[in-house]
C-alpha cells in the first residue's frame, strides 16, 4: 500500500458545498466531472491527501461551487459547514468571529495563501469571515487541534484560503450586480497561462446600506496569483490578496453610534520556491501581513504587521512512509492607542510522519516546538489514525495538544480599564475526536459521524481589579463537546443535496468563584441543508437553508433562534452571458445577530434581493 489512497476513496471525496459545479467558463461541466478535479486536501498534512485518508475531521470549499453560489463573502459559504458558526448580520462588513467546535476569535488560525491572519492585535476571523469570494482555487476547514503543524492559534482548528492557480486559454470575466440596500457590486477577473507563467486575478468594488441608522458600507478587494516553471522540478510564485472596508457601526439598541465609522486594510503577501522530484520535495515561503484598523467614535487606531520564513521539507521514506518537516521564523509587531508599539520574534521547528501500515490502516504522528520571545516555549504533539472497515465504512480517530500565545494587547496595554500583563502564558489545550464514514460503492452517497472533545487550561480573562478597572490572567479552564454529522446525496447527475448537523456545548469556568457558566453567543444546535439542480443547460439553482437554535448571550438570556434561506440561480443566455439572481435572508427573518453588555442586540439586515449579469470573454 502506498500513502495515496485508493481511487474509490478519492471519488468519495465529501465536500461540505453543493456539489454541482458549473466553472468559471463552462456552464455545462457536472457534479461527477467535479469530484474528479479536485479530490485532495494540503491543509490537514501539509501535503496532498484526500479527505478520507486523513483520520480526522475536514471538509473543502471549492472556488468553483463558491462562484456557482454566488458567495459574495466567504462567511456566507460557512453555513454549510459542520462544526463552523460565523455569525451573520446579512451586511457588507461584518465583524463576526469565526468559530470552530466553540473555539472563536485567536482560537482558531486563518491563513491566505501561506500568510498567516492572526496578528499580534486583531482577530484573524474578522478578516476571513469579510473576505471576498472571488478568485478563490478553495477553502480548506481542518477541525480540531492543529498547533503540530501550524503553531498558535490553532486550537479550534485551522482555515486555509488558496487563490487560483491559471491555467488553459486566457478566460475572463465581468461580474455586475445591483439590489436591495442600494447595492452595487462591479468586479473583474481572469486566469490562465502563457509558456512557462499561470496567472490569475480579481478586483472588485461593493458598496450596501446595511441595518440600521446612516450604515452604509464600502469594500474594494483584489487578488493576484503568478507562478513560473523554472524547470520541470522547480517553480518559483507570489500570491497577495487584499480588501479595505469603510462603513459605519450599526452600533445596537442601547449606544447607537450614527457617527461612528470603521475602516480597516489588510494586506496578504506571499512568495514561495519550490522544488520536487519523485522522493522528495521541499518549499521555502516567505510571507507578509499589515493591518490597519481605525474606528473614528471610540478615537481607536491600531496597526500590526507579521513578517514570515518557513522552510518545509517532504520525503518519501519508502512506499508507505513520507515523512514532513520544517523549520520557521515569525516576526510580530504592532501598536494601539493603548500601547506603544511593540515587536517580537518566534521559531518553530516541526516534524510529522505519514504511514500506511497495511490496506486498511493508516497513521500520522507529529510534533513540534515553538519558541516565543515574551510567553516562553511550547511543544505540541498530535497522532491520528484511519481504520478501512470495508471499502463501504471508514473509522477514525484523532488526539492532538494545541495552544495559544498572548497577543500584544494583553500583554502591554497601558489602559488602566484593560492592563496588560507581561506574565502571561500560553493558553493550553488538548482535544481529541472519533468518528465513522460511510460511502456507497457509486460514490452518489457519503455519510459521517464524529464525537469531539476540546479543554483549555490556563484561559486568558479579564480580571477586575477595581471599579470598572482590570487585568488580564491565566485563570479559567474550558471544555467544548459535542457531535458533527453530514449526509452528502447525489440523486441524480444534475441534482445534488447535502444536510449537517452540528451540537456543541461550550461552557467555561472562573476558578476564582468556582462557577461554570456557557459560553456566550455560541449556538447549542446548528442545522444546514443545501440542493443545487441544473434544469438542462441553461438553468440552475442553489438552495441553502441554515437554523441556529439556542444560543447564549452576555447575560443570563439565550439570544434569539434564527432560520435563514438563500436562493441563487443563473440563467445562461448564450456561451458568453448569463444572468444571475440571489436572494439572501429570503425568508425575511428578524433576529439578533450579536450582542454584548455595551451596545445591546444588534440587528441583522432582512430579506434583500440582488440581480446582475456574468459576461465571460
Amino acid at each position: 500500500m502506498t500513502v495515496q489512497p485508493k481511487k474509490q476513496f478519492i471519488i468519495a471525496s465529501r465536500l461540505s458545498t453543493c456539489v454541482i459545479s458549473l466553472g468559471l467558463i463552462n456552464p455545462g461541466s457536472n457534479a461527477k466531472e467535479s469530484y474528479e478535479l479536485e479530490p485532495l486536501i494540503i491543509g490537514a498534512t501539509r501535503t496532498e491527501r484526500s479527505l478520507e485518508s486523513l483520520g480526522i475531521s475536514a471538509d473543502i470549499l471549492r472556488g468553483t461551487d463558491l462562484e456557482q453560489r454566488m458567495i459574495r463573502d466567504l462567511r456566507t459559504s460557512f453555513m454549510d459547514v459542520g462544526g463552523v458558526f460565523a455569525p451573520s448580520d446579512e451586511a457588507l462588513a461584518s465583524t463576526a468571529d469565526i468559530t470552530i467546535r466553540g473555539n472563536s476569535g485567536t482560537r482558531v488560525l486563518s491563513m491566505v495563501d501561506g500568510v498567516k491572519t492572526n496578528s499580534a492585535i486583531f482577530s484573524a476571523g474578522r478578516f476571513m469571515a469579510g473576505a471576498s469570494g472571488f478568485n478563490l482555487d478553495r477553502v480548506e476547514i481542518v477541525r480540531g487541534p492543529q498547533s503540530t503543524l501550524y503553531g498558535s492559534s490553532a486550537i479550534g482548528g485551522v482555515i486555509r484560503l488558496e487563490t487560483r492557480r491559471g491555467q488553459g486559454d486566457p478566460t475572463y470575466r465581468v461580474t455586475a450586480e445591483a439590489g436591495s440596500y442600494n447595492s452595487q457590486l462591479l468586479a473583474f477577473q481572469g486566469q490562465g497561462e502563457t509558456g512557462n507563467l499561470d496567472y490569475s486575478f480579481h478586483v472588485a468594488n461593493q458598496e450596501s446600506d446595511n441595518e440600521g441608522v446612516d450604515n452604509e458600507g464600502k469594500m474594494k478587494s483584489y487578488s493576484f496569483r503568478l507562478d513560473y516553471a523554472l524547470s520541470d522540478t522547480t517553480t518559483v510564485g507570489i500570491a497577495s490578496r487584499g480588501e479595505f472596508t469603510d462603513y459605519s457601526n450599526p452600533g445596537g439598541d442601547l449606544t447607537p453610534p450614527p457617527s461612528d465609522r470603521i475602516q480597516s486594510d489588510t494586506f496578504a503577501l506571499s512568495a514561495y520556491l519550490e522544488t520536487e522530484t519523485d522522493r522528495w520535495s521541499q518549499r521555502a515561503t516567505l510571507s507578509l501581513l499589515d493591518e490597519y484598523y481605525r474606528q473614528t467614535g471610540f478615537l481607536y487606531i491600531g496597526d500590526a504587521a507579521n513578517l514570515a520564513f518557513e522552510w518545509q521539507n517532504a520525503y518519501n521514506a519508502s512506499d508507505s512512509v513520507r515523512i514532513v518537516s520544517g523549520v520557521s521564523w515569525e516576526r510580530q509587531e504592532g501598536n494601539d492607542n493603548s500601547f506603544p508599539k511593540s515587536e517580537g520574534d518566534s521559531n518553530a521547528i516541526f516534524a510529522q510522519a505519514e504511514i500506511a501500515s497495511g490496506e486498511a490502516i493508516d497513521l500520522v504522528l507529529g510534533a513540534r516546538h515553538d519558541d516565543y520571545e515574551f510567553s516562553g516555549s511550547k511543544t505540541t504533539w498530535r497522532a491520528n489514525g484511519l481504520w478501512r472497515l470495508s471499502d463501504r465504512f471508514a473509522a477514525r480517530a484523532a488526539f492532538g495538544t494545541a495552544f495559544r500565545a498572548p497577543n500584544f494587547f494583553r500583554l502591554f496595554s497601558t489602559s488602566s480599564f484593560a492592563l496588560g500583563n507581561p506574565n502571561l502564558q500560553p493558553e493550553e489545550s488538548e482535544g481529541w475526536e472519533i468518528g465513522l464514514d460511510a460511502y456507497s460503492n457509486s460514490g452518489n452517497f457519503r455519510a459521517g459521524v464524529t464525537y469531539f472533545r476540546n479543554d483549555i487550561e490556563n484561559l486568558i480573562v479579564w480580571t477586575p481589579t477595581e471599579g470598572f478597572d482590570g487585568t488580564y490572567e491565566n485563570r479559567d479552564i474550558a471544555e467544548n463537546y459535542g457531535v458533527e454529522t453530514y449526509v452528502d446525496l447525489d440523486i441524480r447527475e444534475d441534482w445534488s443535496a447535502t444536510f449537517a448537523y452540528t451540537w456543541t456545548e461550550s461552557n467555561s469556568t472562573n476558578l476564582a468563584f468556582g462557577s461554570t457558566t456557557r459560553q456566550p453567543a455560541i449556538p447549542r444546535h446548528q442545522f444546514s441543508f443545501s440542493n443545487a439542480i441544473q434544469f438542462g443547460q441553461r438553468i440552475s439553482a442553489n438552495f441553502g437553508l441554515s437554523y441556529v437554535l439556542d444560543r447564549e448571550t452576555f447575560g443570563s438570556l439565550d439570544m434569539d433562534n434564527y432560520l435563514l434561506l438563500r436562493i441563487a440561480s443563473r440563467y445562461q443566455v448564450n456561451d458568453a452571458l448569463a444572468w444571475t439572481l440571489r436572494v439572501e435572508n429570503a425568508l425575511d427573518e428578524d433576529y439578533t445577530a450579536s450582542e454584548s453588555s455595551f451596545s445591546g442586540r444588534i440587528k441583522a439586515r432582512g430579506m434583500a434581493a440582488f440581480g446582475g449579469l456574468e459576461w465571460d470573454f
